[in-house]
């Protein structure tokens, strides 16, 4: 009879065995070492490594998990095509030039959990599109929403890909008020004002900066102009970084009632905000007629793109219609298994452990951030933000040229972008850089920002 030590050392053969099949497969077939589709046979590997057949399968069962090849019975094992490869980071560049988080450096098992639940349960989901969402989901929304203050019904909530295409379809649809003029703070979300001048809409700045928004020249505005909505991202702005206070909220929501302009605001990071947790929302303090609530969560699960966004009940049927008529030419609605997903992530409460960890990091993150911002103070720099979510602008000042300032970071593994970007155009244009924290530690952040210091010194030299 084989001893107990003997049956321990052959265990540990046969698993180094297995994991050491596991990675060369795998780096062969990303290094498409294997040019034709079928991979070697259960029979050639073993022989190849001096393994047990079940070994090799094994190994190759695990590749199969991680969707990397598939099996056909009586024929072996395939690359499956079109890999989705990962992105490839060079851990010698600072990138602070996206919001996107990098999805390899979050924690997902509990999200591969509740995924794996959700395409059981989305089995029982119809496959007749739903424009407003599963029920399942808009139910738990309402109450979820309601953890922001904000208070609606499951009727008034659309579950769709994310912010952009809810600002499309409203932008373009026709609004009680009769008014059809865009009004956006400058700076603001680079997308949205691309989307604005590819369609040639009617579009009109005002400016916002540190000190927030200028509430007379709102009013006139309101006033004078046939304003239909006014997009702001109250807090967490992008690119500023910056928030605005409730006296400031509270009366942006007074002037729309007053003036019959409706506000499409966008709170795309209000889960992690942690400036003030009792924050109300402009939603919240408005009359709940003029305000539209927009949510995304492609910030904090970046795995599939989803967002919501709340309507108020007089507008649901032509948001409704052209909802539907948005099927011509792109897709609205995200897919039953996101939903399910994202159902069951927050139903479980992983959500709100997964979105507590991301607060605290977020953090530390954001004090080596200001750590940083009183070096770089010192070569004339105006440091905006920094106070809560991503994002920060560096004011650039006279005697330094924006493009060579970025170029010089570059070459030096820094990347930062460029103000510019975020302005409809030049007349409200303030000269600066946007830095965003989304891919770096707190070590990388004040290695950048000693970086950012050095060209300045450079230029005062």
């Amino acid at each position: 009879m084989m001893s107990r030590t003997v049956l321990v050392q052959l265990k540990g053969v046969t698993e180094d065995m297995y994991q050491n099949i596991v990675e060369d497969l795998e780096k062969n077939i990303l290094q498409g070492t294997y040019k034709k589709k079928k991979l070697p046979s259960v029979r050639e590997l073993a022989k190849c490594y001096h393994c047990s057949q079940s070994t090799v399968v094994k190994a190759y069962e695990s590749l199969k998990m991680k969707h990397i090849v598939y099996s056909v019975p009586q024929s072996g094992y395939y690359v499956l095509e079109n890999l989705l490869k990962n992105e490839v980071v060079d851990n010698s560049v600072i990138d602070f030039s996206t919001g996107n988080p990098l999805i390899g450096k979050i924690h997902i098992p509990d999200l591969k959990h509740c995924l794996n639940r959700a395409v059981d349960s989305s089995n029982n989901y119809s496959a007749l599109r739903d424009l407003h969402g599963t029920e399942s989901l808009r139910n738990i929304m309402s109450k979820y929403l309601a953890n922001f203050q904000v208070f609606t019904s499951p009727k008034s909530i659309f579950v769709n890909l994310g912010v952009q295409q809810a600002l499309s379809m409203l932008t373009q649809m026709p609004f009680p008020n009769g008014k059809d003029v865009i009004l956006i703070e400058q700076p603001t979300y680079r997308f949205f004002t691309d989307f604005l001048k590819h369609i040639g809409a009617k579009v009109k700045g005002i400016k916002r900066s540190e000190e927030g928004i200028d509430l007379n020249l709102l009013e006139a505005i309101f006033r004078e102009e046939k304003i239909k909505f006014f997009y702001t991202v109250p807090r967490n702005h992008n690119p500023l970084g910056t928030s605005y206070s409730k006296a400031e909220r509270k009366a942006i929501a007074a002037l729309a009632a007053k003036y019959d302009v409706y506000i499409v605001e966008d709170d795309y990071f209000g889960d992690v905000s942690s400036i003030d947790h009792k924050y109300d929302t402009i939603y919240t303090l408005g009359d709940h007629y003029h305000h539209i609530y927009l949510k995304s969560f492609s910030k904090i699960i970046p795995w599939f793109r989803i967002g919501l966004v709340v309507i108020p009940i007089h507008l649901v049927p032509t948001f409704e219609e052209h909802a539907w008529y948005s099927y011509y030419h792109s897709y609205f609605s995200a897919s039953l298994v996101s939903q399910a997903t994202l159902d069951i992530y927050i139903r479980s409460k992983l959500l709100e452990k997964h979105v507590s960890s991301i607060r605290k990091e977020l953090g530390q993150r954001l004090k080596a951030l200001r750590g940083g911002f009183r070096d770089i103070e010192k070569y004339q720099m105006t440091c905006i933000g920094g106070e809560s979510g991503f994002y920060s602008y560096l004011k650039l000042p006279e005697y330094i040229n924006e493009n060579l300032f970025i170029n010089e970071l570059r070459k030096q593994h820094v990347l930062v972008t460029s103000g510019r970007l975020y302005y409809i155009d030049d007349s409200f244009y303030e000269k600066g850089v946007r830095l965003s924290i989304s891919r770096s530690n707190s070590r990388e952040i004040q290695k950048g920002l000693q970086v950012i210091c050095g060209v300045l010194e450079k230029y005062i030299k």
